[in-house]
């Protein structure tokens, strides 16, 4: 059994599922909770029945001398990750980190880089890895059935965070690092990369706000060129209705010189169409609690020493912060940049 703390709550809706998901999980416990303000992480941690401290290196050093291995998940707002991730790290604790894993290319590093120094696993919770559709997806490109990938398009769009169940940094450039571009595009970047193996190379984007009013944009479109010269279009809004029946709609669309697939959750379901052996739909349920996967697959990492697929690594979320980062230079300039011109 794993002893596992949360660092940080401000981000509340993950915070408690990802708690609830432990508390369910047969490979670990949860054991304590901090957060900076009190006034949210005492009642939170109260209503789970663990304890609370207001000091995190006090926290984890509980966790030190045991036979076990422990881990953290950090749930803070986006611009306190670091600090909370090399604190967990300096004790020789495993980290599953909210994502994104930083505001800036240069904290994401600097992150991947303490945690590789003292010999601890980096998580990024790119939780889209565990739909059953994005596993199949990655098995349809790796064995040909498309062909040769040609272009990409995704989304992934949610309800403007102005409701109580959000918290209000959400919306501030500072904690956050931005708005719906930094804070959806990741998801997307990410299943793009883990489907078909490519990096990407080139950001094109613009950004407004139409939807609601805040400091930060609720709307974006963001132009990749991949590897290989594979073009793709993301786009990671804040733009669910208040009647849809959905908190979030993500969609991937895959073009192939042999086929093409489409994953979208209003139908839960890859289908795939195509000549490769005469196949031409197939349809996989998504998993309704993707969120209990990841951390179970966390768990099941830390207890095997190793990283263990589906999961993101700390470099996943490292590539995903690149390409935000060039994507908001990108509005700056007000043209394509590569992924090295990022902040």
């Amino acid at each position: 059994m794993i002893d596992v703390v949360l660092l940080g709550c401000e981000h509340l809706p993950h915070a408690r599922s990802y708690a609830a998901a432990l508390q369910r999980s047969r490979g670990g416990r949860l054991v304590g909770v901090y957060d900076g303000s009190p006034e949210l992480g005492g009642p939170f941690a109260e209503r789970l029945g663990v304890p609370f401290d207001a000091d995190p290196d006090r926290l984890l050093g509980r966790l030190l001398g045991r036979l076990r291995p422990a881990a953290a998940v950090v749930c803070s707002a986006t611009a306190g990750h670091r600090d909370l991730v090399e604190l967990a790290a300096s004790h020789g604790v495993h980290v599953l980190c909210e994502k994104p894993l930083a505001t800036t290319v240069a904290d994401a590093e600097a992150m991947v880089a303490t945690c590789a120094e003292h010999g601890v696993q980096l998580h990024t919770a790119f939780v889209s890895r565990f739909y059953p559709a994005l596993l199949d997806a990655r098995d349809v490109v790796a064995r040909g059935e498309l062909g040769r990938v040609r272009g990409m398009v995704g989304g992934n769009r949610g309800r403007p965070p102005l409701t109580p169940r959000y918290p209000s940094w959400i919306t501030e450039a500072g904690p956050a690092g931005g708005g719906a571009l930094i804070d959806h595009s990741v998801h997307v970047l990410d299943a793009m990369r883990f489907v078909t193996g490519l990096e990407a190379r080139e950001v094109l984007a613009e950004t407004a706000t139409l939807f609601v009013d805040t400091e930060v944009e609720d709307s974006a479109l963001v132009s990749v060129v991949f590897e290989e010269g594979v073009p793709a279009s993301i786009d990671p809004s804040w733009s669910v209705t208040p009647e849809s029946p959905w908190d979030y709609d993500f969609y991937l669309r895959l073009l192939g010189s042999e086929g093409s697939l489409t994953i979208a959750t209003g139908r839960e379901s890859l289908a795939v169409s195509g000549r490769h052996d005469g196949r031409t739909h197939a349809h996989v349920p998504f998993e309704p609690d993707i969120d209990q996967a990841m951390v179970e697959a966390f768990l099941r990492s830390v207890a095997h020493g190793r990283v263990l697929d589906p999961c993101a690594t700390g470099e996943d979320g490292l590539r995903a912060v690149e390409v935000a980062c060039a994507a908001y230079a990108s509005v700056a300039a007000e043209g394509f940049v590569t992924t090295d011109d990022r902040g």
